[in-house]
């Protein structure tokens, strides 16, 4: 079973504390009528906001959990209870519509449950609107139909208008201790390289599966020799952005990303113990006497622009964005010759 199918019938270990309040405001019939549920990629929130779903819907649910079995929730796990909708970009990447928000969300709010007791409506990701979408949804946060509860998933939650934040009850979800962490992805299936998954994720357990088995880990490595081998004063950067051509330039900066992040910790330590992704120890090891400190922190600003220049923009030129990129990185390294 993949971590993006899960539906877990139990919180996340490094999450109960949180979902024992939702589940009691659920019991007492003291739940907002809008929850934003928010946090890095890959902690959990989208199970945590199911199962709160489940819990709305449920009519035999224990203490506030839902019970698994009753016939609401049968149809939630069947993907058809008439009194749960779902909105989402169509495709990944892509806006949500303001069709779904003024059209099927509009009319969804309007109509009393057919089954249940109440509503419930996932917007995932709530960050995924542009202004006029999420002004409609304002809307419907400032007039809340009785009986219906939004939930709103999100990991960039200063993406949202501050006039949707205020209007809703928020929720911050963060990532487990580095050791419960690595406990649980060992007990889930991560392998000998647990350690490695985390990393790259930044320590958020759900998403260092998903790294696996989409085998960006691989992808990871390719980012690493990339900044190996530019760093040398000799290498011809446009060859090796061409090289890389088969990565998705959003998920190709994220790893640049990580890779310097990691090793500015390295720097920061003043060895390869620093660093979080023992994988990628000997690259460290190679470039920390010809990358200081600065740069290495100065690039990891770049890289992150580079990202969002990269999200906010329709069709942005790959090759120039690495290649400037690239360029910098390499103006900053001190003199040597990496092998080909």
């Amino acid at each position: 079973m993949t971590a993006s199918a899960a539906i877990l019938a139990a919180p996340l270990p490094w999450q109960l504390s949180e979902w024992e309040r939702l589940r009691a405001r659920v019991a007492d019939r003291r739940l907002h009528h809008a929850v934003l549920l928010s946090g890095p990629a890959g902690i959990g929130k989208r199970l945590l906001g199911e199962l709160l779903a489940r819990s709305i819907l449920c009519r035999n649910p224990d203490h506030g959990q839902a019970c698994g079995e009753c016939r609401d929730c049968q149809l939630v796990t069947a993907g058809s209870h008439p009194d749960l909708l779902r909105i989402a970009p169509e495709e990944p990447g892509k806006q949500i519509r303001i069709e779904q928000i003024r059209g099927e969300l509009a009319e969804f709010v309007m109509r009393t449950p057919s089954l249940a007791d109440a509503k419930a409506i996932v917007i995932d990701p709530a960050d995924a609107m542009n202004t006029h979408t999420a002004n409609c949804l304002l809307k419907s946060l400032e007039e809340p139909a009785p009986r219906t509860h939004m939930l709103l998933l999100s990991d960039a939650p200063a993406r949202l208008l501050p006039t949707i934040r205020s209007r809703c009850q928020q929720l911050r979800l963060r990532p487990p201790v580095p050791e419960q962490a690595l406990r649980w992805l060992e007990s889930a299936g991560g392998g000998t390289d647990a350690a490695d998954l985390l990393g790259i994720a930044a320590g958020c357990p759900l998403g260092a599966l998903r790294v696996r088995e989409s085998d960006a880990i691989g992808g990871f490595d390719r980012a690493a020799g990339l900044l190996g081998r530019a760093a040398s004063p000799g290498a011809w950067i446009p060859a090796l952005v061409g090289e890389c051509g088969d990565l998705e330039l959003r998920e190709l900066l994220g790893w640049i990303f990580l890779f310097l992040a990691d090793l500015s910790r390295a720097l920061a330590h003043g060895s390869v113990d620093g660093a979080r992704i023992r994988r990628a120890a000997a690259a460290y090891q190679e470039l920390m006497p010809h990358v200081d400190a600065v740069h290495a922190a100065r690039m990891l600003q770049r890289a992150l622009a580079a990202r969002r220049d990269a999200a906010s923009t329709a069709n942005p030129n790959r090759q120039l964005l690495l290649e400037a990129l690239l360029i910098d990185w390499q103006r900053g390294c001190s003199g040597w010759q990496n092998p080909a």
